[in-house]
C-alpha cells in the first residue's frame, strides 16, 4: 500500500484530470544515455528461446519461451536484478519519498494533468537520488544508482510491475484473473500467452488495481468495487476490487490503445482483405452508403472502421460516438463525441450521458457522416432514423453472421423495424482465423464476407473469403450499390467498376511500396479526390 499512499500524497489537493493522448513511449524512466551490460540468460532446461528483444533500455527484455515437452509458449519478462544493497536503499529511499514529497499544487486552475504531476514527481525523485547518492557514496561502491532510479519510477509513476508489458508496442490486452494467476497477454505473433508476473497475494493484488484506478483518476473500493476507465495513452481499463464480486479477488484487464492505427494499406498488406475489396469500400463510403462491421469480441471491428473512415472525402463533416475513444482519423471537420457515467455513487443516473443521448444531439451538428463505435442499444433506432433521413453512417456491431445481426438489430434493446433493415446499405463481416503457415497454426483477421443489402431478408454476397488458398472471390458485377452509383453520376456500372479498380490500382501501389502509414494513406486519398489523374500517373497508372 506504499505506493498508493505516495499517489494519495501527490493527488490530495486537485482534481486529476487524465490526458488520454499521452504515451509512456519517452518515459523518463527509459534512459538510452545509460549503457548496461545486462542482459538476460537462459537458465531453464525445459524451455528454449525462440525469440527476445529489448522493452525498457537498458534494464527490461522480453523472452518469448517454448516448453520443450507440451509446446506451450510463454511471455517472460527479464529486468535487471538489483542486489541485496541496491534493494535496501531502494526500500530507504521509498520510505524517504513517501515522506518528503508534497502534493503538487501547480496553477490557479482547479483541474490539472496526470501528465504533470507525474513530471513533477520524476523530478523530485531525481532529486532526492542525487542527494542521497551523495550523501552515501563512500559506502555504496558497485551500487548502479540508475538502476535504482528505474525501479524507483518503474513503482511510483509507471505501472510497476506491468510496466513493460504497457511498454511493448506488440501486445493488445493484458489480463489478471486472480490471485496467485499467471498475468496473460495478447500478442500480436503469439497470441495468447501466460507471463511470469503474478500477484501472490491478496494485499499485492488489490495494491496494483487501486493504483491503476488511481492513474486513471478513478475511484475503487469495496464499497464501489468496479471500474471502467481510460488510462493515459487511451488504454481502456476493467478493474474488480477483492472479492466482493470476483471469487478469485481483485482482477483486472487492460486493453492497450494503438499509438498509430492499422491504415486500409496495412489491412491489405495483412491480406485482411485485398486491393479489389478496398476500392470497392472507397467508392461506398465517398457517396455515403451507410455500413456495418461485424463480428465478435477481438476480431478486429474497430480497426477495420478507423481504416474505412480514413477512406472518407476530407471536407465532410463527421461526428464519432464512443463509449471509450478508439477512432484516430486524420480529417479536420471532425467532432468526437464520447458517452459519460454518472457522477453518482448512489445508483442514480445523475449526470450520464449515454450513446443514445450523443446520436440525439449528433444530428444538431448537421453531420455528412455519423459513425458509432459500436451500437448495442436504443442508440441503434436513433442511427437508423438518421440515415433514412440522408445522412451516412458507419458502425460496428457483434455478430457472426449476417442472419445473426438481423436478429439482433430487430430484438431489444435495439428494436429495429425489419424494413428499416435495407437502410444500412451493406455489411461486412471479419473473422478471427487459424492457419497453418510455416507447419505452424497461427492466428490472423480476415474479411470474410461482405453483403449489400438489398430487403429484409434479401442479402448479395460480394466478397468471399476462400480458406484454402487465403484469398478473396470479388463479383462486383452483381453489386446494386455501384448500379445506384453508377446512376448518380451518369456512368454505367462498367465504369462504376472501372473506378473502384482505378481505386484499387493506388492502394495496391502504396502496399507494394511499403506506404502504409495512416498519415501517409489519407494524405494519398486527399490528393486522389482532388486530381485522380495526378496521383495514378504518379504511381505509374492503373493497368485496367
Amino acid at each position: 500500500m506504499k505506493i498508493i499512499n505516495i499517489l494519495n500524497t501527490l493527488f490530495r489537493s486537485k482534481t486529476i484530470k487524465t490526458e488520454n493522448t499521452q504515451t509512456y513511449t519517452t518515459s523518463a524512466i527509459e534512459d538510452s544515455s545509460v549503457k548496461s551490460s545486462y542482459e538476460p540468460e537462459m537458465t531453464n532446461s525445459e524451455y528454449i528461446e525462440i525469440n527476445r528483444y529489448k522493452l525498457i533500455d537498458p534494464w527490461a527484455w522480453a523472452l518469448i519461451l517454448e516448453s520443450k515437452s507440451t509446446g506451450e509458449r510463454v511471455y517472460y519478462v527479464s529486468e535487471a536484478p538489483m542486489s541485496d544493497l541496491e534493494k535496501s536503499i531502494y526500500g530507504r529511499i521509498m520510505k524517504i519519498i513517501e515522506w518528503e514529497i508534497k502534493p503538487y499544487k501547480g496553477g490557479k486552475d482547479s483541474s490539472i494533468s496526470y501528465d504533470l504531476i507525474r513530471e513533477y514527481f520524476i523530478d523530485q525523485v531525481r532529486r532526492i537520488v542525487r542527494v542521497y547518492s551523495i550523501k552515501l557514496g563512500a559506502v555504496t561502491r558497485g551500487v548502479d544508482w540508475h538502476k535504482i532510479l528505474y525501479y524507483l519510477l518503474r513503482d511510483t509513476v509507471g505501472y510497476g510491475p506491468l510496466e513493460p508489458l504497457m511498454r511493448d508496442p506488440y501486445i493488445e490486452d493484458i489480463s489478471c484473473d486472480g490471485v496467485g494467476k499467471p498475468v496473460y497477454i495478447w500478442h500480436q505473433m503469439y497470441e495468447s500467452m501466460p507471463t511470469n508476473i503474478r500477484f501472490n497475494s491478496d494485499e499485492e493484488l488489490d495494491s496494483i488495481v487501486l493504483k491503476l484506478a488511481h492513474i486513471a483518476g478513478k475511484h475503487i473500493s469495496v464499497a464501489f468495487p468496479i471500474v471502467d476507465a481510460i488510462l493515459p495513452g487511451g488504454h481502456r481499463l476493467a478493474a474488480t476490487f477483492k472479492r466482493e464480486i470476483s471469487v478469485g479477488g481483485s482482477s483486472f484487464t487492460i486493453r492497450k490503445f494503438r499509438e498509430k492505427p492499422l491504415s486500409i494499406v496495412d489491412l491489405i498488406i495483412q491480406r485482411s482483405i485485398n486491393s479489389l475489396i478496398a476500392g470497392y469500400l472507397w467508392l461506398l463510403v465517398e457517396y455515403k452508403m451507410p455500413g456495418i462491421i461485424m463480428g465478435v469480441t477481438g476480431s478486429g471491428k474497430t480497426t477495420m472502421l478507423n481504416a474505412i473512415a480514413t477512406l472518407l472525402r476530407p471536407n465532410i463533416k463527421v461526428v464519432t460516438i464512443e463509449d471509450t475513444p478508439e477512432l484516430r482519423l486524420t480529417l479536420e471537420n471532425w467532432v468526437q463525441l464520447v458517452s459519460r457515467p454518472s457522477y453518482s455513487l448512489t445508483g442514480s443516473k445523475i449526470g450520464e450521458v449515454t450513446l443514445y443521448d450523443l446520436v440525439k444531439v449528433s444530428l444538431r451538428y448537421r453531420p455528412d457522416v455519423i459513425i458509432v463505435g459500436e451500437i448495442r442499444g436504443e442508440e441503434a433506432y436513433v442511427l437508423f432514423q438518421a440515415i433514412a433521413t440522408g445522412h451516412g453512417g458507419l458502425t460496428t456491431a457483434h455478430a457472426e453472421s449476417i442472419y445473426a445481426l438481423v436478429r439482433r438489430l430487430t430484438s431489444p434493446p435495439m428494436n429495429i423495424p425489419q424494413n428499416y433493415i435495407p437502410l444500412m446499405k451493406w455489411a461486412l463481416l471479419v473473422k478471427r482465423i487459424v492457419l497453418a503457415r510455416e507447419g505452424k497454426l497461427s492466428v490472423y483477421r480476415r474479411v470474410s464476407n461482405i453483403w449489400e443489402i438489398r430487403g429484409p431478408n434479401d442479402y448479395e454476397n460480394i466478397a468471399v473469403w476462400d480458406p484454402p488458398i487465403d484469398s478473396h472471390r470479388v463479383n462486383l458485377s452483381n453489386s446494386n450499390l455501384l448500379r445506384d452509383i453508377a446512376q448518380q453520376t451518369g456512368l454505367s456500372l462498367n465504369d462504376a467498376i472501372d473506378e473502384v479498380k482505378r481505386r484499387a490500382y493506388v492502394l495496391e501501389q502504396l502496399a507494394l511500396r511499403g506506404e502504409r502509414d495512416y498519415r501517409r494513406v489519407a494524405e494519398v486519398v486527399y490528393m486522389y479526390y482532388i486530381n485522380p489523374d495526378r496521383v495514378l500517373s504518379s504511381l505509374g497508372g492503373p493497368e485496367i
